[in-house]
């Protein structure tokens, strides 16, 4: 467990922390392999933009776009479904179904947007990725948070990753707090 790196952040890496992650990753830029998970900040507009600020941030760090695949959960059938009107595709196509821990190892990093945490946490659970990006992260897979992304790892959510126990409060503005709330998320 030790091999685990987390970057959970409130808006995306920092300067230092493009530096730190490309440190850890130990390739350039352009060889970097991210698997992008939007799932959390489809909802509206002003939530999809953010896949749109995320997607021209690993440009900025020299990431190339044929190697950055977009995951929505969302589009996954849920565990244990028996497919009847597809049954005859024999090859399902990987944004319809459950990627395996083989498949993700082709991967440096994982980047889980922002939005709604109670929807990702639902579609994780629902799809069973839950289980595959924790075992994942814990065999060495970068997750790289971002506001609801960096909720679901932390201990913030009752069916989260809980992969460290501290919450994340992103976007906390300094403000004293009287309490700290917590998500516990749909199942």
């Amino acid at each position: 467990m030790n091999n685990r790196h987390l970057f959970l952040t409130s808006s995306g890496l920092t300067k230092g922390m493009i530096n730190s992650f490309f440190d850890i990753i130990r390739k350039c830029p352009e060889e970097v392999k991210i698997l992008y998970i939007p799932t959390a900040g489809i909802k509206t507009d002003s939530a999809r933009e953010g896949i749109a600020i995320c997607l021209y941030e690993l440009s900025l760090m020299g990431i190339c776009s044929e190697n950055i695949f977009v995951y929505n959960l969302e589009l996954v059938l849920s565990k244990g479904y028996q497919r009847t009107y597809s049954a005859y595709v024999t090859e399902e196509p990987i944004v319809s179904r459950l990627m395996s821990m083989e498949e993700l190892k082709r991967f440096d990093a994982v980047f889980v947007g922002g939005g709604d945490s109670a929807v990702l946490c639902r579609e994780m659970n629902r799809t069973g990725f839950d289980y595959v990006i924790k075992e994942a992260v814990n065999a060495g897979l970068v997750y790289v948070g971002i506001s609801a992304g960096s909720m679901y790892a932390a201990g913030n959510l009752e069916n989260g990753l809980n992969i460290i126990s501290n919450l994340i409060m992103p976007h906390w503005n300094g403000e004293k707090l009287k309490s700290l709330p917590i998500d516990h998320g749909e199942i």
